[in-house]
């Protein structure tokens, strides 16, 4: 299941350079930052549940981060996604 993850990540780099290279992702700002980070949450938060809510979770992460990549693909926003994967690491060490 982790190749998965991996794949995803690979696919979503794609579309970002695609999307640059056409002029497609026009969209800037906090919003866009806000929505990778929620993505990059999610995204680690379906993979710390492994098999228990992650199927449910793995699809809508996917598809979010799918979507950002093709209409927010520049690299000032998408720097929220690890920040989005650091903020629940350090909930789930702080919390359990």
């Amino acid at each position: 299941m982790i190749v998965l993850y991996l794949i995803v990540l690979a696919g979503a780099m794609y579309l970002m350079s695609v999307s640059r290279q056409r002029g497609m992702g026009a969209r800037r700002g906090w919003l866009w930052f806000n929505a990778w980070l929620a993505a990059g949450a999610l995204f680690l938060f379906s993979l710390l549940t492994d098999f228990s809510i992650a199927l449910v979770l793995f699809p809508v992460s996917v598809i979010a981060i799918f979507w950002l990549a093709v209409n927010a693909p520049y690299w000032r926003e998408v720097a929220g996604f690890p920040l989005g994967a650091v903020l629940v690491l350090t909930g789930t060490v702080l919390f359990v």
